[in-house]
């Protein structure tokens, strides 16, 4: 009978026992949790900020771990290159034209120029030439020096935006023309054949007048133009000084003289011609009307006479 009463009450204990020990084991493992929940954040911050200030970032993906400032520097632009045609106006005055000549001639071919056009009389000389970009300051300095300057004149334009909008509508219509060719190729009837072959021959057109207009501005701008004009001095040739000759200036005066008795000849010479049959046919007139036979005259005596 005691035994009965004992078993139930051991078994009681044990269930008592073990549900104590149970909720210590899980409140030590929430404490644990806990501990461990709280001490990853703070590594993994730590971590991320020690990931970021290493400057590694992240390997494949562009990121630079918040390196900005060669970002910046590559995405800035460079800067644009002007385009600047310019132009120089020399004049000058020599002792030798032939001489001027052939310093002129060494002069463009030491600086990789050349010589666009000549034009030389007995007392003056003129040449446009045609100077790299770069050796233009220097070209218009050693003109200047070839005798006494007389004249001297810079012209610059800059033609920078006209350029780049030249050369991107060009090639956009590039892109158009190769658009168009291959429109050609897959075109399946006659009519989209004539189509696309009239629109691409107007494409075509102003790709090459583009082009030729590009050329010319690329050859304005990397060639400079230098005009000059070189003058022997006053009554001086390529012999030396020559004085007046009075013999021609004689003969000028003769000549100017005769000139002028020619246009009073002339005058009356058309008087003769024109006005002698006018004055004719005038006193024709008047003698019908108004002399001997009096046709006028006679009418209006006739009304005169009904008239009284």
């Amino acid at each position: 009978m005691k035994m009965k009463k004992i078993l139930p009450l051991s078994i009681a204990l044990a269930l008592i026992l073990g549900a104590g020990c149970s909720k210590k084991a899980a409140d030590s493992a929430m404490r644990n949790g806990i501990i461990a929940q709280t001490a990853m954040p703070e590594a993994s911050d730590s971590a991320f900020s020690d990931f970021q200030t290493s400057g590694k970032g992240f390997s494949g993906t562009g990121y630079n771990g918040g390196n900005e400032s060669s970002t910046t520097a590559s995405s800035q632009s460079q800067a644009v290159e002007r385009k600047i045609i310019r132009t120089g106006y020399m004049n000058i005055e020599v002792e030798s034209l032939a001489e001027t000549m052939s310093r002129i001639t060494a002069m463009v071919q030491s600086m990789g120029g050349y010589i666009s056009s000549t034009t030389e009389d007995a007392r003056y000389l003129s040449c446009v030439v045609r100077i790299p970009s770069s050796q233009f300051e220097r070209a218009m300095n050693e003109t200047s020096g070839l005798g006494k300057l007389k004249s001297k004149d810079i012209s610059t334009s800059d033609v920078t935006e006209e350029y780049y909008d030249l050369q991107t509508r060009l090639d956009t219509k590039l892109i158009l023309q190769e658009r168009y060719q291959t429109y050609l190729k897959e075109a399946k009837t006659v009519e989209d054949l004539l189509k696309v072959e009239r629109t691409l021959n107007d494409v075509t057109s102003e790709v090459e007048s583009m082009k030729g207009k590009l050329n010319r501005m690329n050859s304005e701008i990397d060639f400079s133009t230098i005009n000059i004009r070189a003058n022997l001095p006053p009554n001086q040739t390529e012999q030396g000084y020559s004085l007046p000759d009075t013999g021609g200036m004689f003969r000028g005066f003769l000549g100017s003289c005769a000139g002028f008795f020619n246009g009073i000849l002339f005058v009356l010479l058309y008087i003769v011609v024109f006005g002698v049959p006018i004055v004719l046919l005038i006193a024709l007139f008047w003698w019908l009307c108004f002399g001997k036979i009096g046709l006028v005259r006679k009418l209006f005596n006739k009304v005169n006479a009904k008239n009284d």
